[in-house]
């Protein structure tokens, strides 16, 4: 389990610490797992996202400007994606 970055988070409402919440997981697909969390003092529960270790960073506005700009350039496929994507050569 990697509760550890949420764990040593406090509770919106109440400002306990969530060390002494009770987690349950909802939902696992691969190394993504839904968590619901439920304050040890006020007993606010919320739902919280676990990745595991590996850093997930957020998608910023500025990324979905670069890729509408892609998108309203291409013409085609090709233009959007590499002569390796369109490799079928071991294609099963």
């Amino acid at each position: 389990m990697h509760e550890a970055p949420l764990l040593s988070s406090h509770c919106a409402d109440c400002g306990a610490a969530l060390a002494r919440a009770l987690v349950r997981e909802v939902r696992h697909y691969e190394e993504t797992r839904l968590l619901e969390v439920t304050c040890g003092r006020c007993e606010r529960r919320f739902l919280a996202i676990d990745t595991g270790d590996r850093r997930v960073d957020a998608l910023q506005v500025e990324d979905v400007a670069a890729a509408s700009v892609t998108l309203a350039a291409a013409r085609s496929l090709a233009d959007l994606f590499g002569a390796a994507d369109f490799d079928v050569s071991d294609a099963a």
